[in-house]
């Protein structure tokens, strides 16, 4: 059995955190919390019981995998406060998984993702911006996936600018670029029916081990949410809105 066997992930970076349990890429247990962003009360129960539902034990988990962002800003910081607590003392490493990446493989898995160009997940950042990245659908499960667009925030306008290909909008911040005043050109651009795709923890395990297993982890200490946009306060304190 690998070193990396038993992986538990968290994914707390949108209002629907989720927690789960792999065992060399078979999920053993998974829970997903309620709509809302009360993670501070629901994220350390839900290890718990994804943990027990799984007749596992803390100390038995070989690496933890985190959604590290972009996203909310408290929910991150509350996401990888509860796996420093977990991994405090342990010497198990850790990946730290972009949010974006996370949401494309979900859609992918959950078969929203047919093929034909870009995939390009997108969380809604508010002030009428997206935060965004666009993949090569076969490069998801890469530690190195083949960005076709960098991770950042964009505005409807720039980012259809951005993707001359065009691309499939999944997640949340798809009905922000699609209510937007810019005209989407149908021929390239496509947004997934139905319930918009969500970044959950058995995306971020995968991917994590897949980190992992190409040298990219490290210690939980040492991890830092990944804003991408600096919070209002420290925006204007320092005139830089982007990390």
């Amino acid at each position: 059995m690998s070193s990396l066997a038993l992986c538990l992930a968290i994914e707390s970076a949108t209002p629907m955190a989720s927690v789960a349990l792999l065992n060399e890429g078979t999920v053993l247990a998974q829970e997903q919390g309620p709509p809302g962003q009360h993670h501070s009360e629901n994220l350390l129960p839900m290890v718990d019981r994804t943990l027990l539902a799984a007749d596992v034990v803390l100390p038995e988990v070989d690496c933890f995998s985190i959604s590290i962002g972009p996203g909310a800003f408290t929910s991150l910081r509350i996401g990888l406060a509860t796996l420093k607590g977990l991994a405090f003392g342990r010497d198990q490493p850790v990946a730290a998984v972009s949010t974006l990446q996370a949401l494309a493989l979900s859609a992918k898995r959950a078969g929203r993702i047919k093929g034909g160009g870009p995939i390009v997940p997108m969380l809604d950042a508010r002030r009428g911006e997206v935060y965004a990245a666009a993949y090569e659908e076969d490069s998801l499960l890469e530690a190195e996936p083949v960005e076709v667009l960098p991770s950042s925030v964009y505005s409807a306008a720039d980012l259809v600018r951005a993707l001359p290909e065009g691309g499939l909008f999944v997640g949340e911040g798809a009905s922000v670029v699609a209510s937007s005043d810019v005209a989407l050109d149908t021929d390239r651009f496509s947004v997934e029916l139905g319930q918009p795709s969500v970044p959950n923890a058995v995306a971020v395990a995968i991917i994590g081990r897949a980190y992992l297993e190409a040298g990219r982890g490290g210690s939980a200490d040492s991890l830092v949410p990944r804003y991408v946009r600096r919070a209002e306060a420290e925006a204007q304190r320092t005139a830089r809105a982007l990390e």
